[in-house]
Protein backbone atom coordinates (compact mmCIF):
# COMPACT_ATOMS: atom_id res chain seq x y z
CA UNK A 1 0.00 0.00 0.00
CA UNK A 2 2.96 2.45 1.16
CA UNK A 3 4.57 2.20 -2.54
CA UNK A 4 0.95 2.21 -4.53
CA UNK A 5 0.18 5.55 -2.30
CA UNK A 6 3.59 7.05 -3.29
CA UNK A 7 3.40 6.40 -6.83
CA UNK A 8 -0.06 7.66 -6.96
CA UNK A 9 1.30 11.21 -5.16
CA UNK A 10 4.64 11.13 -7.06
CA UNK A 11 2.21 11.47 -10.26
CA UNK A 12 -0.50 13.72 -9.23
CA UNK A 13 -0.56 17.59 -9.05
CA UNK A 14 -2.88 17.30 -6.09
CA UNK A 15 -5.48 14.98 -3.74
CA UNK A 16 -9.27 15.33 -3.98
CA UNK A 17 -11.62 12.82 -1.76
CA UNK A 18 -15.27 12.10 -3.33
CA UNK A 19 -17.22 10.38 -0.27
CA UNK A 20 -16.43 6.91 0.68
CA UNK A 21 -15.04 5.19 3.60
CA UNK A 22 -12.11 4.48 5.42
CA UNK A 23 -9.61 3.49 2.73
CA UNK A 24 -10.29 7.36 1.22
CA UNK A 25 -10.07 8.57 4.45
CA UNK A 26 -6.71 6.71 5.59
CA UNK A 27 -5.50 7.91 1.75
CA UNK A 28 -6.12 11.60 1.50
CA UNK A 29 -5.32 12.18 4.97
CA UNK A 30 -1.70 10.55 5.10
CA UNK A 31 -1.33 12.70 1.44
CA UNK A 32 -2.19 15.58 4.14
CA UNK A 33 0.28 14.83 6.71
CA UNK A 34 2.98 13.93 3.76
CA UNK A 35 2.49 17.78 2.63
CA UNK A 36 2.56 19.34 6.15
CA UNK A 37 6.08 17.29 6.60
CA UNK A 38 6.87 18.73 3.72
CA UNK A 39 6.87 15.43 1.76
CA UNK A 40 4.82 16.33 -1.23
CA UNK A 41 3.67 19.19 -2.74
CA UNK A 42 0.52 18.06 -3.33
CA UNK A 43 -3.08 20.31 -2.22
CA UNK A 44 -5.77 17.93 -0.48
CA UNK A 45 -9.28 18.90 -0.83
CA UNK A 46 -12.53 17.25 0.41
CA UNK A 47 -15.63 17.11 -1.93
CA UNK A 48 -17.98 17.89 0.39
CA UNK A 49 -21.11 16.58 -0.81
CA UNK A 50 -24.02 17.01 1.25
CA UNK A 51 -22.01 17.75 4.63
CA UNK A 52 -20.35 14.29 3.95
CA UNK A 53 -17.28 15.71 6.02
CA UNK A 54 -18.55 18.66 7.52
CA UNK A 55 -17.96 16.72 10.83
CA UNK A 56 -14.19 15.93 9.79
CA UNK A 57 -13.55 19.78 8.62
CA UNK A 58 -14.83 20.62 12.46
CA UNK A 59 -12.21 17.91 13.71
CA UNK A 60 -9.35 19.78 12.05
CA UNK A 61 -10.61 22.88 13.44
CA UNK A 62 -10.72 21.25 16.18
CA UNK A 63 -6.94 19.43 16.13
CA UNK A 64 -5.99 24.00 15.49
CA UNK A 65 -7.77 24.91 18.09
CA UNK A 66 -6.13 22.37 20.97
CA UNK A 67 -2.90 23.36 19.39
CA UNK A 68 -1.85 19.57 17.42
CA UNK A 69 -1.99 21.42 13.60
CA UNK A 70 -1.32 25.12 12.63
CA UNK A 71 -3.96 27.81 10.96
CA UNK A 72 -1.15 27.78 8.24
CA UNK A 73 -1.74 23.81 8.05
CA UNK A 74 -5.19 23.79 8.35
CA UNK A 75 -5.81 26.87 5.69
CA UNK A 76 -4.13 23.84 3.26
CA UNK A 77 -6.50 21.36 3.58
CA UNK A 78 -9.90 22.19 1.83
CA UNK A 79 -13.32 21.25 2.07
CA UNK A 80 -16.32 22.20 -0.28
CA UNK A 81 -19.06 21.30 -2.01
CA UNK A 82 -18.17 23.45 -4.79
CA UNK A 83 -15.60 22.05 -7.71
CA UNK A 84 -15.22 25.52 -8.77
CA UNK A 85 -13.64 26.53 -5.41
CA UNK A 86 -12.00 23.51 -5.16
CA UNK A 87 -10.30 24.17 -8.63
CA UNK A 88 -9.57 27.51 -7.25
CA UNK A 89 -8.37 26.17 -4.34
CA UNK A 90 -5.99 23.91 -5.93
CA UNK A 91 -5.11 26.74 -8.55
CA UNK A 92 -3.36 28.81 -5.95
CA UNK A 93 -2.02 26.49 -3.57
CA UNK A 94 1.41 27.20 -1.70
CA UNK A 95 3.06 23.99 0.12
CA UNK A 96 2.65 24.34 3.70
CA UNK A 97 6.02 25.49 6.09
CA UNK A 98 7.51 22.51 7.36
CA UNK A 99 6.94 22.98 11.67
CA UNK A 100 9.69 22.88 13.43
CA UNK A 101 9.71 21.74 16.93
CA UNK A 102 12.42 23.55 19.58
Amino acid sequence: MAVRKQRMLDLSDACLALPGGPGTLEEIIEAFSWAVLGQSSNPCAFYNVDGYYTQLANMFDRMTADGYLTDDNRAKLYFSDSFSDIFNFMENYQQPKIREYD
